[in-house]
């Protein structure tokens, strides 16, 4: 049972919204979780779901009432409950929500409903009113599904749980990760969007206001590999 956690809400850009819900897992409570809004002319998409069904629903109230956008899709970038956790509040208000196709194999696995679209594409580009979101899957790390999303027109990538804040000095979970894949898929990550670059970055736990997440995220995989991880 989660206890009653609000959400906080950033604005960083014309279009883009930071969100960082709370929740408990086990004997860790109060763990944060960025997520995203974007959005575009009468459009929003949001990356992720917040913790709990009671955080969602505040959620889509502020992007329906306060910023007056309709939400066109909730986009899944894993199966694990700070991604997908309030899945079915976004479902019963009809809100689509849509995954790689691994993350709709992963859901049930952790007793969470699947999303009711998949793409297969690991490189699969969507629309947010004029702006372009890409949906990618580099390979294998914080899980077997995670997929990070990125807008080339604000060169903002949101990496979700794939990637670590500047400031984290765990590596965190690994209990469905590949370790030994995820630094390969950090730099299959790196090569598909140098070209168009990247300016913010916003990792699944903790600051996103550090410029070095990508390099502390191969920094402490290094370190967990020479530990024997």
């Amino acid at each position: 049972m989660y206890a009653q956690y609000t959400l906080k809400i950033t604005p960083v850009d014309s279009n883009i919204y930071l969100y960082t819900s709370y929740g408990d897992v086990g004997n860790y409570k109060n763990i944060d979780a960025n997520a995203a809004v974007i959005i575009s002319g009468n459009d929003a998409i949001i990356f992720d779901t917040p913790w709990d069904n009671a955080q969602a629903a505040e959620l889509i109230r502020f992007v329906q009432d306060s910023l007056k956008k309709t939400i066109q899709l909730c986009i899944i970038t894993h199966a694990h409950v700070d991604r997908i956790g309030s899945i079915e509040t976004f479902q019963k208000n009809n809100i689509p929500t849509l995954c790689y196709y691994k993350t709709s194999e992963e859901a049930p696995k952790h007793n969470h409903p699947k999303p009711e679209y998949n793409f297969y594409n690991r490189d699969t580009t969507l629309k947010c009113g004029d702006i372009e979101i890409i949906a990618y899957y580099p390979g294998a790390g914080h899980t077997i599904d995670n997929i990070v999303l990125y807008v080339p027109s604000k060169q903002f990538l949101y990496g979700g749980c794939f990637i670590k804040s500047g400031l984290s000095q765990s590596i965190g979970n690994i209990a469905d990760a590949d370790v030994t894949e995820w630094p390969n898929s950090v730099k299959r990550m790196q090569q598909r969007f140098e070209k168009t670059g990247v300016k913010m970055v916003i990792p699944g736990h903790g600051s996103w206001q550090s410029e070095i997440a990508i390099k502390n995220t191969l920094k402490l995989l290094k370190e967990d590999e020479s530990k024997g991880y």
